[in-house]
């Protein structure tokens, strides 16, 4: 009987989407060796954002936690992430940072990455994906779903295509962060990508914004597809994963082996339970089918964002029109996806279009944009904004700007004597004295 692999996304994406990465170092090192029990393929762990997230918020140093859950699940391989155009950041940075990031995460357990990728910069791309084998460490390509007129399987298929002839990639992820993807789309996407892989195997990642996930799983594992990622059941649905348990009943009900212990399984489950309610954190219940996901295509974890940012200019009530200009807006810009950093830079647009109206500020992050500094987009920038934007004074200040080409030892020159996993936390999150280092070796903008 042929056998489901799992992904392990309960202290990653899960925790991302419901808690916004709150989820704490000592709620996760009690069971994780009853974790590495289970017979996942690989456990996700954060990556730059989240580091960012637990030195602000939690007071944690993510490399520590790397140590201790590599020491704690040792026959599990702990999947961290990387992107092409900065470490920590939504801006395109010097390389250096991602370099150092990637030997560091493997130095301390990380043995395979995924990669949030677009397939618009396949230089940078090709460049870290080398570092990373050189670690040792395993690659799985991120291919990013978005619903527009302009993706459509056979461009997907040529990204796919992309993925799979770069020397060092090993896997294909299709992830769906906006969880948009139907049952009737994956039957036909879903064969494009396999097809395009030449061979690679294909792994699905599909959020529950729209509470369609499960369905697309099970039209996926009918198509042949074996890897799945999911999550604990008190931390999935809602807009997390489908749950493990869940895809494992549907699993063998299509005739499927779950690769999984399910005794193993319930005890890492009702361990999150436990510490949510204790906590007093989110747990995760199915979401009722609203159309208006389809049209903003905003990420679960970036709808609590918005709703702070409007919040802050006592301007919640306007909520609805933000989500509105987003689609607006994403149509403006392309169709760009909407997951980092393309969701955040549509949504910052949203709100200053909404708050001052549009495009009477325009953020440097869309000037970066329409420059092609993130690469070429996938489909044409509105030439009416497009005119506007680039004629603004700060694009005309951008328009030559480039990431400035600096190496690890231009960055460890910053503060001699630190180690490099400090010098990296002091990236992620600088006084204001190390910013001003920072900008002035990256050249400022």
């Amino acid at each position: 009987m042929d056998k489901i692999e799992f992904v392990d996304q309960s202290i990653r994406d899960a925790q991302q989407s419901l808690w916004g990465f709150r989820m704490p170092t000592d709620m996760i090192t009690p069971i994780a060796p009853v974790m590495d029990q289970v017979g996942y393929k690989a456990i996700g762990v954060v990556g730059g954002r989240g580091a960012v997230v637990a030195i602000q918020y939690l007071r944690e140093n993510i490399f520590e936690r790397f140590r201790l859950l590599s020491q704690l699940m040792p026959r599990t391989p702990l999947r961290s992430s990387f992107v092409a155009w900065a470490t920590f950041g939504f801006n395109v940075e010097p390389i250096a940072a991602n370099e150092l990031w990637i030997r560091r995460a493997v130095a301390n357990g990380v043995k395979s990455f995924w990669v949030c990728d677009y397939q618009n910069m396949m230089d940078r791309l090709s460049y870290l994906v080398k570092v990373a084998k050189k670690e040792g460490a395993q690659v799985v390509g991120g291919l990013m779903y978005a619903l527009s007129p302009v993706h459509t399987d056979e461009l997907f298929a040529q990204k796919t295509r992309k993925l799979a002839e770069l020397e060092g990639v090993d896997l294909i992820q299709l992830e769906d962060a906006s969880g948009v993807l139907t049952p009737e789309r994956t039957r036909t996407l879903l064969p494009a990508i396999v097809a395009a892989s030449k061979g690679k195997p294909v792994e699905l990642h599909v959020h529950c914004n729209t509470g369609l996930a499960s369905q697309c799983y099970v039209e996926a594992m009918k198509l042949g597809i074996k890897n799945l990622h999911t999550a604990v059941s008190p931390l999935a649905n809602d807009t997390s994963l489908p749950s493990a348990e869940n895809t494992i009943e549907n699993a063998r009900r299509l005739g499927y082996s779950p690769n999984l212990d399910e005794e193993a399984l319930k005890t890492v489950s009702d361990h999150f339970k436990k510490m949510a309610q204790e906590r007093g954190m989110r747990i995760g219940v199915p979401l009722e089918y609203n159309i208006q996901n389809f049209e903003h295509q905003i990420p679960g974890g970036m709808m609590g964002t918005l709703r702070n940012q409007l919040a802050e200019v006592k301007q919640e009530h306007r909520l609805d029109e933000v989500l509105e200009e987003v689609a607006r807006v994403r149509e403006d810009l392309g169709y760009p996806v909407m997951a980092t950093p393309y969701s955040q830079i549509v949504g910052v647009q949203a709100l200053f279009n909404v708050i001052g109206g549009r495009y009477k500020v325009i953020s440097d992050e869309v000037i970066m944009y329409v420059l092609e500094n993130f690469g070429e987009t996938d489909g044409p920038v509105n030439q009416n904004v497009k005119d506007k934007i680039l004629g603004s004074a700060k694009a005309k200040k951008l328009v030559n700007w480039k990431p400035a080409e600096i190496t690890i030892e231009d960055l460890r020159r910053l503060e001699p004597g630190l180690s490099d996993d400090d010098l990296l936390l002091r990236i992620a999150n600088p006084d204001a004295e190390f910013k001003n280092k920072l900008d002035a070796l990256y050249g400022g903008k």
